[in-house]
């Protein structure tokens, strides 16, 4: 009897500790990623009174859309960032900073303040320690490859739940289609909030100039609108001293290797079929040459209508119509071959804005006896413009580390940094000294302004002369590193002041002359995020 008590006894302990521990073993993944949330997030934790979705924590929100601006109490979120441009020097000592705590109540601590190798190297060294981990990373450089890395591993918190909810995550995307595809990764997660930076120029940067004076010459004044009749031009200025100097100097048509779209290959290649493949260029081009057609991805180099393209290429090349020093020459020697100070030479260049520093210094000059020349139509009647697709993933803007305590409300300060308000603040500084909003003038579209920049001399004291009440090592944000809300449309929005002499009106109205020529229900995916 003794025994079988004692043996109830031993079961009854036995059965309790079982319990105890099953209930201790099912909270222990929460009290774990608590744990190691507070470890990841100093700030935070200095104002932690309990933990998430505890009615006492002021910071404790069940989804981003409840979070209201400015906080009922001060919070500070641990920021890093990869800085690319050092015209901006630091964000630490920033009017930016400040100005989006009076309208948040969040003070941004940025423990990570840095750029090139140093933030790669610093980077790498944090990714592989989660304690030092901060709450969000603004900008960090990586690629796509990288981020689904970190994702996968749990480094990084998948976003795309949280961002639905959000008003002008939503906007942006609403206005570019494309901007959620190219964001979400392989996995099918979004962990990055991305830019909108869409640059209407760049998306036809491929463009060719041509030598008016001898357009009147030749044509009457009415540019080739085929590759027959530009061969024809082309070969009139070779063999006809265009230039009158008695020496055969004349350079029909040139460019270089190592320009912003100074490559001529892609601007004559959309005469017979779509492609953006670019020898090389300034700016990147993701995925060189791939088409959509149909549904289906081509490569646009394999096909027989880019392959007579390059025969017409030769053509010229062998007729001495294509300088011969296009494929081998730099800046510098293409520079000295368009310099018309003494006398023109080339007929026809190409570039993604005009070969002549005073179209640049918005002053008159030699520029104003060249224009823009459209796209011609080959022999099959093809007149593409070089359409480049906008990315919205950019330098990777906008990540929250799987350490922070509250990503609910960073994912609302990423939204509210990309509002339109704060974006012109974030990245113009205060506003009516960098720049401010004005209906009154003409935009870059040629329609109403929305707003005007202003250009501050060096020299400029922002306390003496703009008001403000201390100084800052920087005013504004570099726009590689913080989140544009910048559409077409808004960028079109901006006041200019002398659309004449204004180099981005200029760009802005040859962009709009090349838009009649993108190829429709094709188009090429660079930089689409494939």
């Amino acid at each position: 009897m003794r025994k079988k008590k004692l043996f109830q006894k031993v079961l009854s302990i036995v059965t309790v500790l079982t319990l105890t521990a099953t209930l201790f073993a099912g909270c222990g993944s929460d009290a774990g990623n608590q744990q190691s949330s507070e470890a990841g997030n100093s700030a935070a934790g200095s104002n932690d009174t309990s933990g998430g979705g505890d009615s006492s924590d002021p910071f404790a929100f069940d989804s981003p859309k409840d979070v209201v601006f400015p906080l009922k109490e001060k919070l500070t979120l641990t920021v890093f960032v990869n800085n690319p441009d050092q015209s901006v020097t630091t964000y630490q000592d920033n009017w930016v900073n400040d100005w989006i705590e009076e309208q948040t109540n969040i003070h941004l601590d940025y423990v990570y303040d840095l750029t090139g190798d140093e933030a790669m190297t610093k980077l790498n060294l944090i990714m592989g320690d989660k304690d030092s981990m901060p709450d969000f990373f603004l900008r960090t450089g990586w690629t796509k490859a990288e981020v689904l890395s970190y994702g996968s591993q749990g480094l990084i918190l998948p976003l795309e739940d949280m961002l639905d909810q959000m008003e002008n995550w939503t906007w942006m995307n609403e206005q570019s289609p494309m901007r959620r595809a190219d964001l979400t990764m392989g996995d099918g997660h979004i962990y990055t909030y991305g830019g909108e930076n869409e640059c209407f120029h760049c998306m036809y940067q491929h463009r060719m100039y041509i030598y008016k004076p001898w357009v009147e010459k030749y044509l009457n004044g009415k540019n080739p609108e085929t590759t027959e009749e530009l061969y024809n031009f082309l070969k009139m200025v070779k063999e006809d001293d265009a230039n009158g100097n008695g020496i055969a100097d004349e350079v029909p048509m040139s460019g270089y290797i190592g320009g912003w779209a100074s490559d001529p290959t892609v601007w004559m290649i959309n005469s017979f079929t779509q492609c953006v493949n670019p020898l090389s260029n300034t700016n990147p081009t993701v995925a060189g040459g791939m088409v959509v057609n149909n549904g289906k991805i081509e490569y646009a180099v394999m096909t027989d209508e880019y392959r007579e393209g390059l025969r017409y290429m030769r053509k010229l090349f062998a007729e001495g119509l294509l300088d011969n020093q296009t494929f081998l020459q730099d800046n510098t020697q293409f520079e000295a071959t368009v310099d018309a100070s003494e006398v023109n030479k080339v007929a026809v260049y190409p570039g993604g804005g005009m070969s002549n520093s005073e179209f640049w210094q918005e002053k008159d000059g030699e520029w104003q006896n060249w224009e823009i020349l459209a796209p011609v139509a080959g022999p099959d009647g093809v007149r593409y413009s070089g359409r480049c697709i906008q990315t919205y993933f950019e330098g990777c803007i906008g990540v929250v580390s799987a350490t922070c305590k509250y990503p609910e409300i960073v994912v609302a300060l990423l939204d509210f940094m990309g509002s339109e308000d704060a974006a012109r603040h974030i990245g113009g500084g205060p506003q009516g000294i960098g720049w401010d909003y004005t209906s009154e003038g003409v935009s870059l579209g040629g329609g109403t302004p929305t707003y005007e920049t202003y250009k501050l001399p060096e020299d400029y004291d922002y306390v003496k002369d703009g008001g403000l009440s201390k100084t800052y090592a920087d005013y504004r944000y570099t726009p590689d590193a913080m989140i544009q809300r910048s559409t077409a449309d808004a960028r079109a929005s901006l006041k200019v002041e002398d659309p004449d002499h204004s180099g981005e009106y200029w760009l802005q109205q040859w962009a709009e002359l090349y838009d009649q020529f993108a190829p429709p229900g094709r188009y090429s995916c660079s930089g689409a995020g494939i």
